[in-house]
Formats: C-alpha cells, sequence, structure tokens
C-alpha cells in the first residue's frame, strides 16, 4: 500500500496503516492462538479512527476487508451501520466477502481443482512462508520481477507473526455472514480485484459491493492478490478509475486508514499534508 499512500501524501491526505494485535509492528502475545475476533479488532479500529479529528476513506486489502466491513456494517445485534457517520469511503482490495469464503473456494475447487486444494493447503500451514513459488503462485502476479518477488518474499519470513489473526473455525460459526446495512447507506464502497489473483476472484468482489446496495466492483488487468505491493512497480488497467475511486475529494477526508491483510506487516507511517 505504499504507492497509495504516497499517492494520498501528494494530494495532500494524511495517511496511517494499522498493525493489528499481535501482527506487524505490534506486541505479541505469548501464548496466543489467535490475536482477536472480527468484533475486537474492529473495535481497535474504531477508537483509533476516533482519535482523528475527520471521517477517513479506510482502504483494507484482504482479510482486512473483512476487519473493515465489520467495523462499517457493526454486528449482528448492534444497529446497522453505527459507524457509517465516521467513515467517508470504504475501498477494499482483494477483500474477502461479507459471507466468508465458502462459495469463493466453491467455485476455485470446480474450475482448478488440484491447485485448489494446493492453495488451501498452503493457507492452512502456512507454507507460503516456507516456498517462494508458492508465494508467487498464491499471491503475486506470473511476470513479477524475480527482486521483487524474493524482496517481499524475505520481508514475509522475516516479519510473518505467528498467532493468527482470528480463529477461522470460530469465525464462519459466530461471525459471519456480516449484516446487511440499512436503507439509508449512502458510504462509497469500492471492491477491486485482480485478474490473475486466485484468493478474491471477481464475483467475490461483485458480491460484496452488492451485499452494500449501492458499491461498485472493478477488476484489475494484471494483477494478482497482493495489489497494494504489485501497483507500486506499474500501471495496470483500470488504476486511473480506480485512484480517482480511492483519492476522491467527494469524499471529503483529508485523512486515509490503510488496514492491511494478515500477511505482511507493514511500517506505521504518517505523512504530513
Amino acid at each position: 500500500m505504499g504507492l497509495v499512500m504516497q499517492l494520498g501524501a501528494t494530494r495532500g491526505y494524511d495517511t496511517y496503516a494499522i498493525s493489528f494485535r499481535c501482527q506487524g509492528s505490534s506486541d505479541r502475545q505469548t501464548g496466543a492462538k489467535s490475536a482477536g475476533t472480527l468484533a475486537s479488532h474492529s473495535a481497535d479500529v474504531q477508537h483509533f479512527i476516533s482519535t482523528l479529528t475527520r471521517p477517513p476513506v479506510i482502504l483494507a486489502h484482504s482479510f482486512g476487508g473483512l476487519i473493515a466491513q465489520r467495523y462499517v456494517l457493526g454486528s449482528k445485534d448492534s444497529i446497522p451501520c453505527a459507524n457509517e457517520a465516521s467513515t467517508a469511503g470504504l475501498v477494499l482490495l482483494g477483500s474477502a466477502p461479507p459471507y466468508g469464503n465458502g462459495s469463493l473456494v466453491g467455485r476455485t475447487f470446480r474450475r482448478r481443482p488440484l491447485f485448489s486444494i494446493r492453495l488451501t493447503w498452503g493457507f492452512i500451514t502456512r507454507s507460503y512462508a516456507r516456498s517462494m513459488p508458492l508465494f508467487r503462485d498464491m499471491f503475486m502476479s506470473s511476470d513479477i520481477p524475480d527482486k521483487d518477488l524474493q524482496r517481499y518474499f524475505q520481508l514475509l519470513q522475516t516479519n510473518m507473526s505467528p498467532v493468527q489473526l482470528v480463529d477461522f473455525r470460530e469465525l464462519n460459526k459466530q461471525e459471519l455472514p456480516l449484516q446487511r446495512p440499512g436503507p439509508d447507506f449512502s458510504t462509497p464502497v469500492l471492491a477491486l480485484c485482480g485478474d490473475q489473483d486466485v484468493v478474491v476472484d471477481l464475483e467475490a468482489a461483485e458480491e460484496t459491493a452488492a451485499h452494500f446496495g449501492q458499491g461498485s466492483a472493478i477488476e484489475l488487468k494484471g494483477m494478482a492478490h497482493d495489489l497494494m505491493l504489485l501497483v507500486a512497480s506499474r500501471e495496470p488497467q483500470g488504476i486511473q478509475t480506480s485512484r480517482a475511486s480511492i483519492i476522491s475529494q467527494d469524499y471529503g477526508a483529508h485523512l486515509t486508514v490503510l488496514i492491511p491483510s494478515m500477511k505482511l506487516p507493514l511500517q506505521h507511517h504518517q505523512l504530513a499534508s
């Protein structure tokens, strides 16, 4: 997401990257099996955003996108979209859909059954952190330069937390699907995915956009799952449209909060306007 952070700064926006509990630069909790739940992570996002002076645009990648959706939509037992007023816009990059990954996994298995098994096993065992070819196949585009692939793989090995972000079994039992927004929901929502993404496909992005009632889905050509890394080295088709939507004066936001995925932690940044 470095490119988006730099782009935001040049447009006069302050930009913040969040490390979730036990992830990235945050303290590690000894003996913890998981860092938290959707509810606890979204509460952390709410606490941070409450310190800002104006509603931000939230950009969130992969599973961080599910946390961002949970923050905006609220819990099943709460008033729908209680945090909408504190959110100027929501941009989801290769985000997990609000229903979970069940239908997504099924589609992948029907299209590429053997690779689907390899993909699932890679997530369960985290073997993508031990195999650079698997890391490339799961997250990177086919034509990524070797030097960039090696650099990102080394960052992953160095920084990946041993503590899972959430307990995925409990997540599917207790926290999904997310509730739908109310009839007055009006926050702009943009769901982006890459045409080479083997983790989140265009159907999932469209499902996510449809869940919000007035969202939009855009597929970026030549992009794989780790969009925030890949766009730093090229100009994919469609990125001009997505940039205009991500950093838009229509959102009325001077602050952008970046919510990273569970894999590659980001350093904390504050780029003054």
